[in-house]
C-alpha cells in the first residue's frame, strides 16, 4: 500500500498559498482603486460638459432672444416713421386733426401686433389722439420722465422708455418715444408706441423653457424693462447699481457667461449675458438654476455610482469567497499533516492490513514493541504477530468488521523474539482509494492487567471493613429510639427497628422500595427532595417537616433530618432520622389559631389598640390606630406614648396602672393629638399585665374615638335648646294671637252694642262711624285669619297657585295704590322707580302681590313719620345657581334689623326685637318666603349702609318678554 501523503515533519510550516493569497488581496485592492479612480474621472468630465453644453444652450438662447427683441423694436419704429413724418408735416401734434389722426393710428396699430397702441402727446403734454379710441380722452401724461426728456432735449432718436402701467387701460406696457419738431425746430409734441409686454412673454413661452430659467431684458443702462417669469417687483430696477465695475465688464464682453447667487432663492445660478451690437442699446440675460443643468448629470451620476458599488460588491463577496475557500485548503492540508504526525507518533501501535491478512502500514510505535524494522514489518502477515487468530479467525474478523465496523480483541502480540505481550486490539473497517483496509490499534495491556489484580486484593479487604463496621452501625441503629433510614438515590437500603414500629413496614417489606412510598403527598416530596438535595451537596444538615403515610395509609406529621454519607458525592447515600410530631404540630396549630384570633380581633375592631412593653416603648398598634389618629405603624414602633401625646399620655397609661391588677381597668376621656395636630376626644380603657413576678410586662389601651358621640351630645343640647326656643315663640304666639283676636273682636263687639243702644236717638253719622269701625277691626280678623289658613296650607303644601305672565311693575303699582291710605296716614312718601323698562316674570299675581303688600306694610310700620320709602326695580339679578332674575327692593328709613335676626325673622312666630311694639303675628314674612321659593324665587332682608332695613324679592325672569 502506497501511503496517501507524503510523510513530513509536522514542526513544518505550510506558506504555499500564502503568496497566493497576497497576491489576490493586492489584486483586489488595485482593482478598487481603479474602478473609485475611472468613477471619479467620468463624474469629473460628465460634470464639466453638463456646464459647458449649458453655457452654450444659454448664449444660443440669449443671442436668439436679442435678434426677436431687435426686430420687435425696429419693427415699432419702423411703423412710428410714417406718423412722425405727417405729424412734422402738419406742424406738430397741436395742429394735427384728432379723427385723421386716430384713423392713422389705428391702422399702425393693426399692422404690428407686437404695438398694443399708438398715442400721439401734443406739447403740453396732454393725449390729442389714440389709437384705439375715439374720441380720445384727455389724459394729462406732463409728469412722465419721457415727456420732459423730449421736452428739454432735441433728440430725435427713438427712445425706449421705463415700463409704465397705462393710464387708459391700466396695463402694463413699454413706452417707445420719439420727439417730433415743428417746421422752426420747437418742440410740437411727442408719438408714443406703447410695446405689449405680452408679445414677449408669449414668445418666451412659445419656447418650452424649463421652470427655473429665467429671462431679464434691459436697457443698456441696466434697467429692467421686461423679465420671464413676468414680476412687476423688478420692472424698472437697475440691476447696474448692485455692482456698476462687473456690470460694465459684462457689457463691455458683449457676450459671456458667469455664475452668481440668487438672493431670493439662495441658489447658484448660470447666467448668459448679451449685449446686443445694433443701434438699439438692449441687453438680454439669461439665467438658469445649476439644480435644473445638474439635474441629468445627477441621476446619471447616481446611476453609475449604484452600478459601481454593485459590481465592487460583487468583486467582494467572489474574492471573499475565494479567500475563504483558500483558507479552508490550509486547514484541510493543515488537518492531513497533523493527522499523519498524530498516528505516526501514537504511543500505541497501529497496523493497516488488507484483506488477505497482510501488513500495508505500521507506525513507529508498532516497529518499537515488536523489535521489527519498518520495512520488514510490510513483509509480515497479521497472524505472525499475533499467534491467537489464526486464518480461519482471520476470515470471520475481516467478516464481522464489514457488519459492526468496530471490534475490540484481547489477545497476545509475539514480537521479533518470541516473546508474548498481552494486548487490547481495537479494530476498525476503512475504505480507501476503492480498497478496504483493517485498521488495528494495538495497545499494551500489562500494567492494566497488574492494576486490576491489585484492584480485587484491596476491594476483598474493603469489603472486610464493610462488614465490620455494618455490623458496628446496625448495633447503633437498632438502640436509636428514632426512625432511622438509609437512602440511596431514592431508594430505601437500610431501616432500623424503631423505623419498622413507627411506618408498620418490616425490613424485608420496605428496603427495596422508593422513598416515594412513605410521603403522603407526590409534589410535595418531589420540592422537598430538591430542597434536601440541594442542602445536603453543601455538606449540611437537612430539616423539614413534611407529612407521611404508615403502611395502614394512616397520615402524620414528621419532623425529617437528613445529611450526605459523602457530601461531594450524595449518591453514595443519605442518612435520614425521622421524628413523630404530631402532637406538637397540634398543639403549635392551636396555638397559632389562638393567637390568629385574637390578632384578627384585635385588628378588625374599630377601636384604636396599643401595646407597651415594659419600657414604655409602642411595640404593637392596630390599623384602627392608625386611621384614627393617622399615624404609620412604622413612625409608631419603638417610640414612647410622651412622643406622640405629650403630658396627656400620663392620663392612657397612669403610673400607678400596673398596681390596679384585680381593681378593674382604667377608663377616662381624653383628648389627643392626631398625626395632623388635630385633637379628638377618646375615651380610654388601658390595663396592665405583669409577670410572675407581679413586674410590669406590658401595658395596652383601648382608644374609642367618641367624637361622634360628642356630636350627638352637642346635637341634643341645640334640639332641646331649639324646642325650648320654639316652646317659647309657641307661647309669644299665642299671647300675640289671643291679643290680636281678642282687640277686632273686643272692637266690634263694643260698637256694635252701642249703635244697638243708640238706633234713633244719634245722629246716622255717628252711626257710620260705628259701623266702620266694626267694619275695620272684622277685616283686620280676617287678615288674621287668612294668615293663619296661608301657612297651614302651605305646610301641608296644598297651595295653589295660578301663575301666568304678568309685569312686575303693574303689580307693584296695583300694591302701591292698596296701601295708599296707609302711606297718607304716616305722611310717607313713595319713591318709585320709573326709568327702569318693564320686567316680566311668569307668577301668581295674587299671591305675589300678597308678598309685595306685606313688604311696604312692613315699611310703613318702622317708617317714621314724615319720611319716605323707596322702591327700585331690579332688571339684571341672579339666583343661587346663576339663573337670571328680575326683583324689587323696598328700603324704608327705620331702625333696621339687628344682624343675627335677618334671617330669624323668617322663621313662623318670630318678629324682630324691635317690632314687638307694634303687634303682629310673624307669620307675614314666613309666608311671604314660602310662597317665593314655591315661585322658584327667593326673599331676604339687609341694612343699609346709610340705616333702615332692605327687603329684596327675587322672581326667575322671563327672558323672551324682557
Amino acid at each position: 500500500m502506497n501511503w496517501p501523503w507524503p510523510r513530513r515533519n509536522p514542526d513544518s510550516t505550510h506558506h504555499s498559498l500564502r503568496p497566493l493569497r497576497r497576491g489576490l488581496i493586492l489584486f483586489y485592492i488595485t482593482l478598487m482603486a481603479a474602478g473609485v479612480a475611472m468613477l471619479l474621472w467620468v463624474t469629473s468630465r460628465d460634470y464639466q460638459q453638463a456646464l459647458d453644453e449649458a453655457e452654450r444652450q444659454n448664449l444660443s438662447l440669449a443671442r436668439s432672444l436679442d435678434e426677436h427683441a431687435t426686430r420687435t423694436f425696429v419693427s415699432v419704429e419702423q411703423a412710428m416713421q410714417n406718423i412722425i413724418e405727417n405729424l412734422e408735416g402738419l406742424g406738430g401734434v397741436d395742429k394735427a386733426d384728432e379723427y385723421l389722426t386716430y384713423l392713422l393710428l389705428r391702422d399702425k396699430v393693426k399692422l404690428a401686433p407686437q404695438v398694443r397702441g399708438i398715442i400721439a402727446i401734443d406739447s403740453h403734454g396732454r393725449i390729442q389722439s389714440h389709437g384705439l379710441e375715439y374720441p380720445t380722452r384727455r389724459v394729462d401724461l406732463s409728469d412722465r420722465s419721457y415727456y420732459r426728456y423730449h421736452q428739454q432735449f432735441p433728440d430725435l432718436r427713438p427712445q425706449i422708455q421705463l415700463p409704465v402701467v397705462s393710464r387708459t387701460d391700466g396695463k402694463w406696457l413699454i413706452p417707445v418715444t420719439r420727439r417730433i419738431n415743428r417746421p422752426d425746430g420747437s418742440f410740437g409734441g411727442i408719438l408714443l408706441a406703447g410695446v405689449e409686454p405680452n408679445y414677449f412673454l408669449d414668445f418666451y413661452q412659445s419656447l418650452k423653457l424649463a421652470p427655473s430659467m429665467r429671462i431679464q431684458l434691459l436697457r443698456s443702462d441696466g434697467v429692467i424693462i421686461l423679465n420671464y417669469p413676468f414680476d412687476e417687483v423688478h420692472i424698472g430696477q437697475n440691476v447696474r447699481n448692485a455692482d456698476p465695475t462687473l456690470f460694465e465688464r459684462h457689457r463691455l464682453k458683449r457676450t459671456t457667461v458667469f455664475r452668481q447667487n440668487d438672493p431670493a432663492s439662495n441658489r447658484d445660478e448660470l447666467v448668459a449675458f448679451h449685449a446686443s451690437q445694433g443701434e438699439l442699446p438692449l441687453i438680454v440675460t439669461v439665467s438658469i438654476d445649476e439644480d435644473t443643468v445638474l439635474g441629468k448629470f445627477r441621476e446619471n451620476l447616481f446611476t453609475r455610482a449604484v452600478i459601481t458599488i454593485a459590481l465592487m460588491l460583487v468583486v467582494t463577496v467572489l474574492f471573499y469567497l475565494l479567500l475563504r475557500q483558500l483558507r479552508r485548503i490550509e486547514q484541510i492540508e493543515g488537518r492531513l499533516h497533523l493527522t499523519q504526525f498524530t498516528v505516526d507518533e501514537s504511543p500505541d501501535a497501529v497496523l493497516w492490513s488488507d484483506r488477505f491478512g497482510n501488513i500495508r502500514y505500521a507506525n513507529r510505535s508498532a516497529s518499537r514493541i515488536t523489535h521489527y524494522t519498518p520495512d520488514d514489518m510490510l513483509g509480515l502477515r497479521f497472524a505472525d504477530l499475533f499467534p491467537n487468530i489464526g486464518e480461519a479467525q482471520w476470515h470471520e474478523l475481516w467478516g464481522r468488521l464489514k457488519q459492526e465496523r468496530q471490534l475490540v480483541q484481547m489477545t497476545h502480540q509475539r514480537d521479533r523474539y518470541g516473546q508474548l505481550l498481552p494486548v487490547e486490539i481495537t479494530l476498525a473497517h476503512i475504505e480507501f482509494n476503492n480498497e478496504a483496509y483493517t485498521c488495528a490499534t494495538v495497545r499494551d495491556i500489562t500494567e492494566r492487567q497488574n492494576t486490576e489484580r491489585e484492584l480485587r486484593r484491596h476491594r476483598d479487604h474493603l469489603q472486610d471493613l464493610v462488614l465490620e463496621r455494618t455490623a458496628e452501625i446496625r448495633t447503633v441503629l437498632d438502640a436509636s429510639p428514632l426512625a432511622i433510614m438509609l437512602s440511596v438515590k431514592g431508594t430505601i437500603r437500610l431501616v432500623n427497628p424503631a423505623f419498622e414500629k413507627l411506618f408498620g413496614f418490616t425490613s424485608g417489606a420496605i428496603i427495596g422500595q422508593p422513598m416515594s412510598l412513605i410521603h403522603a403527598d407526590q409534589a410535595d416530596y418531589q420540592e422537598a427532595g430538591q430542597q434536601m438535595l440541594q442542602k445536603v451537596q453543601q455538606g449540611e444538615v437537612f430539616r423539614g417537616e413534611m407529612a407521611l403515610f404508615r403502611r395502614d395509609l394512616s397520615e402524620f406529621w414528621a419532623m425529617l433530618y437528613a445529611k450526605a454519607l459523602d457530601p461531594d458525592d450524595a449518591d453514595k447515600g443519605v442518612i435520614c432520622v425521622i421524628e413523630d410530631v404530631t402532637a406538637q404540630r397540634i398543639a403549635a396549630q392551636a396555638l397559632r389559631q389562638s393567637e390568629r384570633l385574637k390578632r384578627t380581633i384585635i385588628d378588625t375592631t374599630a377601636d384604636g389598640f396599643i401595646l407597651l412593653d415594659a419600657s414604655g416603648r409602642i411595640v404593637e398598634i392596630n390599623q384602627s390606630f392608625s386611621r384614627l389618629l393617622g399615624y404609620r405603624r412604622e413612625d409608631a414602633l419603638g417610640h414612647s406614648p410622651e412622643v406622640l401625646w405629650g403630658d396627656q399620655a400620663a392620663r392612657v397609661f397612669p403610673p400607678d396602672l400596673a398596681s390596679r391588677i384585680g381593681a378593674g381597668n382604667h377608663i377616662e376621656e381624653v383628648i389627643l393629638r392626631a398625626s395632623t395636630g388635630e385633637l379628638l376626644p377618646f375615651l380610654v380603657n388601658s390595663a396592665a399585665i405583669n409577670d410572675e413576678h407581679q413586674q410590669l410586662e406590658y401595658a395596652f389601651a383601648f382608644l374609642t374615638n367618641i367624637g361622634r358621640l360628642k356630636e350627638f351630645e352637642r346635637n341634643l343640647v341645640e334640639a332641646k335648646d331649639a324646642a325650648e326656643s320654639a316652646n317659647v315663640a309657641k307661647s309669644a304666639f299665642l299671647a300675640n294671637m289671643s291679643h290680636e283676636l281678642r282687640t277686632p273682636m273686643h272692637a266690634i263687639l263694643s260698637f256694635s252694642e252701642m249703635g244697638l243702644s243708640k238706633v234713633g236717638r244719634t245722629e246716622p253719622v255717628n252711626l257710620a262711624r260705628y259701623f266702620e269701625r266694626i267694619n275695620s277691626s272684622g277685616n283686620r280678623l280676617l287678615v288674621l285669619l287668612n294668615d293663619l289658613l296661608d301657612m297651614s296650607r302651605l305646610e301641608a303644601n296644598r297651595m295653589q297657585y295660578d301663575k301666568s305672565r304678568y309685569c312686575i311693575q303693574q303689580t307693584m303699582q296695583v300694591a302701591i295704590n292698596e296701601i295708599n291710605p296707609l302711606l297718607s296716614g304716616k305722611r310717607l312718601d313713595l319713591e318709585a322707580d320709573e326709568q327702569t323698562p318693564a320686567l316680566f316674570a311668569v307668577y301668581d299675581k295674587t299671591r305675589v302681590m300678597q308678598v309685595i303688600v306685606n313688604l311696604l306694610s312692613n315699611a310703613i310700620k318702622f317708617s317714621p313719620v314724615g319720611s319716605s320709602i323707596s322702591v327700585d326695580y331690579l332688571a339684571d339679578a341672579r339666583i343661587g345657581d346663576g339663573q337670571p332674575a328680575i326683583g324689587i327692593s323696598v328700603r324704608d328709613h327705620g331702625p333696621g334689623i339687628p344682624p343675627d335676626e335677618l334671617e330669624l325673622i323668617f322663621d313662623k312666630f318670630i318678629q324682630s326685637s324691635r317690632m314687638r311694639t307694634t303687634g303682629g303675628t310673624g307669620l307675614g314674612l314666613a309666608i311671604s318666603r314660602q310662597i317665593m321659593e314655591d315661585h322658584g324665587g327667593k326673599v331676604f332682608a339687609a341694612n343699609h349702609a346709610d340705616g333702615g332695613a332692605v327687603f329684596t324679592l327675587l322672581l326667575p325672569a322671563d327672558r323672551g318678554a324682557n
